[in-house]
């Protein structure tokens, strides 16, 4: 039920477009669009990696002013095939960006990516800036090391059953690199022993998201193919860095100069730390950094969402 001093906008229920896309590699993209023709075009990417379209996402795009761009990234949601990690690395999924802006005939748009969306985002504007007129980006992943070993080491520190839990899963042999050992038994092809991995995998990391942790959610986890498939990609993506050099993102900042954006961030993200969106913040001229007291990551944390639909506005105001 949507409340009064709810910020998102009211559920849309299905979108306006839709389509397959072919790609290279026997790949191909689902993506959605919704809104009028002619209002400001604006690409939504979604976190993962191993997400997927989600209909609230819908719930950010003021139609009035924007013409919300979905798609499933590779391997994800409705994109084929489904679960698969050939030919599927961030210069990909860049090229993938620049295929969909080609087909639907776009000159510039606004970009909006949260969690590894904003790694996402970041590394596309930062190598297209002439084809993105403003950003919005939230829970900011940089995917340098210290940003890896949050999750992996130092999270115990606040989530100390948490971590606990992880210890008490994986044998006292894995316990000295717990996201390796997951990945081993992701790659295992018996399900007695990926399905508990990608289980554990999916519930450790839903836990840092919320400010409260929605505890049926959680324990409801099942291992099956979604699961498996969004376990197995993150591992793929972490595994290989992410496919970015060391600093990377923040080392090619230069080339967001003339992008105005908004970096977004809870204050209580437990996922994301704000100490990425704050140095992502000096290191962007022409950002604006709002960290969110009492937030989480989600874009359905109602504070979060306000920021990002407010920082939506501002650059729609701006053009």
């Amino acid at each position: 039920m949507l409340r009064l001093d709810d910020p998102l906008f009211p559920p849309v229920a299905k979108p306006v477009e839709e389509g397959q896309l072919p790609l290279s590699d026997r790949h191909e993209m689902h993506w959605e669009a919704l809104g009028r023709g002619d209002a400001i075009p604006l690409l939504v990417l979604h976190g993962g990696p191993g997400g997927y379209i989600k209909p609230y996402y819908r719930r950010l795009i003021d139609q009035s002013r924007y013409r919300g761009i979905f798609f499933d990234q590779r391997g994800c949601g409705k994109s084929t095939p489904h679960g698969s990690l050939e030919a599927n690395t961030t210069d990909h999924l860049v090229a993938d960006i620049e295929r969909l802006r080609d087909h639907l005939g776009i000159k510039r748009w606004v970009v909006l990516g949260g969690s590894w969306g904003s790694t996402l985002a970041l590394a596309y504007a930062e190598r297209h800036p002439d084809a993105v007129m403003g950003m919005v980006v939230s829970g900011i992943f940089l995917a340098r090391e210290a940003d890896r070993d949050w999750a992996w080491r130092h999270v115990r520190f606040v989530y100390p059953e948490l971590w606990a839990g992880l210890m008490a899963f994986l044998s006292p042999s894995e316990r000295s690199d717990p996201p390796g050992a997951l990945r081993r038994r992701l790659d295992d092809p018996r399900p007695e022993v990926h399905g508990p991995a990608a289980v554990m995998l999916s519930q450790y990391e839903t836990q840092l998201l919320d400010v409260r942790p929605d505890a049926e959610m959680i324990t409801t986890t099942m291992p099956d193919a979604q699961t498996l498939a969004s376990s197995r990609l993150y591992a793929h993506y972490d595994r290989n860095d992410y496919f970015l050099q060391e600093n990377e993102l923040l080392e090619r900042a230069g080339a967001l100069a003339g992008i105005p954006g908004v970096v977004v961030n809870g204050r209580f993200d437990m996922c994301t730390p704000p100490l990425g969106a704050y140095e992502l913040h000096e290191a962007w001229p022409r950002s604006r950094l709002s960290i969110v007291p009492v937030a989480g990551h989600r874009w359905n944390d109602p504070m979060l969402a306000r920021e990002i639909i407010g920082g939506l506005d501002e650059l729609a105001r701006l053009r």
